[in-house]
């Protein structure tokens, strides 16, 4: 992960997931705290001129810091530390111990280093806000044109140096500013949670340009004739080369919640909570964060904007890594709220698919007013292949019937759905959506 604020600044940290560093942390010595199980390194490592590479500061957040109801509960939970670790220059690896935790940036966690690929190419830094000219020929807030890509100019001038937020151990984090112009500046927070799969970008921009265009990229290693994007109810691919004229019309894409480039074993994804331009040429993953068109409202997108986006490295396809649901839980996180009296600390769903390929999209209350006790449910396959499931609910199921979208019964025998014991047993094609309307027994 130490690609990511390279060249960002002059000093840049590290972010190392230590699941593997379990084993490790076991064999050291008792001044360091038995409980911690999990760790995250963040180092300063301030470049040189003969390209060597010193620490120049660790940190360490010990358990005995926080009160006793919180060790408990650390005792049964992932956790996060800041702590230090052996730099290896020949072969650009982070090692504790007898364990290697990264190489080239890329957490190691319980995988072979066979296994482990570059996700940022060596021979460029990710995470690297870009800004563009944007004036096309027609109407400013419509139109982007293809020769914007001409007048990239990368963005790395400081204003405030990298700021140590967070230390665990459920948690680390980072933050740091950059200048845009002299109206116009960059505040960001890089973090990693304990067990997440993802870097977290959480990004506030001050922004007071004139026909300008924001964006953010991520070169990559990774070898791929196309990219895949998010759209509602699936994805599609798109080309990221310009032997033809369709593949040049193709340099920005529209896209929701993700945008992953693999080759066979390996992948990156961008996830975002709130962008929907993407473009990838030459395996350089961008998201487009914001304009500033003049026509025809001259304070069009003008302030303070918040995003957060994720950069998510993963073995096999973005099917097989849970890309998609790691992006749905970027954007629908969940919320905390104060109860009065006691309430239980179990668990419950009361909706519950059984097979990851099928994303259970929607509920609501039935359009129907007079039928108060009756849902709509819509799942759709998310993968692009056949596939079943099977829905469970927590609540008694009286009646399940599969409707179409304006919610009218479908008669058809071959569209209708099988129920076992309150059990509701689909089968999909690539991509369909079902709905389903379900009246409950109350």
């Amino acid at each position: 992960m130490k690609n990511v604020l390279k060249g960002v600044l002059d000093n840049y940290c590290i972010l190392c997931c230590g699941r593997c560093y379990k084993k490790a942390k076991n064999q050291e010595s008792d001044s360091r705290p038995s409980e911690n199980k999990h760790s995250i390194q963040l180092l300063d490592i301030p470049a040189t001129p003969d390209k060597k590479r010193g620490l120049d500061y660790t940190l360490e957040k010990r358990l005995s810091q926080y009160s006793q109801s919180v060790r408990d509960s650390l005792q049964f939970n992932p956790q996060l530390t800041i702590t230090d670790l052996d730099l290896s220059p020949e072969l650009d690896t982070l090692s504790v111990g007898d364990r290697i935790l990264e190489v080239n940036g890329i957490s190691v966690k319980d995988n072979s280093i066979e296994m482990v690929r570059n996700a940022i190419s060596k021979d460029y830094h990710g995470n690297q806000f870009v800004i563009f000219d944007d004036i096309p020929l027609f109407w400013d807030a419509w139109d982007v044109m293809d020769y914007h890509l001409e007048t990239r100019k990368p963005i790395n001038e400081k204003l405030q140096h990298v700021k140590i937020l967070d230390e665990g151990p459920l948690r680390a984090s980072l933050e740091f500013s950059l200048k845009i112009s002299d109206k116009s500046y960059i505040k960001q927070v890089i973090s990693l949670d304990a067990e997440s799969p993802y870097i977290r970008f959480d990004t506030e921009v001050t922004w007071h340009e004139n026909r300008k265009f924001l964006k953010v990229e991520f070169p990559t290693s990774i070898h791929s004739m196309q990219a895949s994007y998010d759209i509602q109810y699936g994805h599609l691919q798109r080309t990221n080369h310009n032997n033809t004229s369709w593949d040049s019309a193709q340099f920005e894409v529209c896209g929701h919640k993700w945008a992953d480039i693999s080759e066979h074993g390996y992948g990156l994804a961008l996830m975002n909570d709130c962008k929907y331009g993407y473009s990838c040429f030459d395996n350089v993953l961008r998201l487009s964060l914001l304009r500033s068109p003049k026509a025809p409202d001259e304070t069009a997108d003008m302030g303070v904007h918040q995003f957060t986006y994720a950069v998510m490295p993963h073995k096999g396809s973005f099917q097989e890594a849970g890309v998609i649901q790691q992006a749905y839980d970027l954007n629908c996180p969940l919320f905390t709220t104060e109860v009065q009296g006691e309430v239980s600390s179990t668990s419950h769903s009361y909706f519950k698919v059984d097979n990851s390929q099928i994303i259970l999209e929607t509920v609501k209350m039935c359009e129907d007013q007079t039928k108060d006790k009756t849902v709509v449910l819509r799942l759709y396959e998310s993968h692009g292949g056949k596939g079943k499931a099977v829905l469970t609910s927590s609540l008694p199921v009286k009646t399940a019937k599969r409707c179409n979208a304006l919610e009218e019964i479908i008669e058809d025998t071959h569209k209708s759905v099988a129920g076992i014991e309150g059990d509701i047993h689909l089968t999909f094609q690539p991509f369909e959506i079902i709905s389903i309307m379900v009246e409950f027994n109350l």
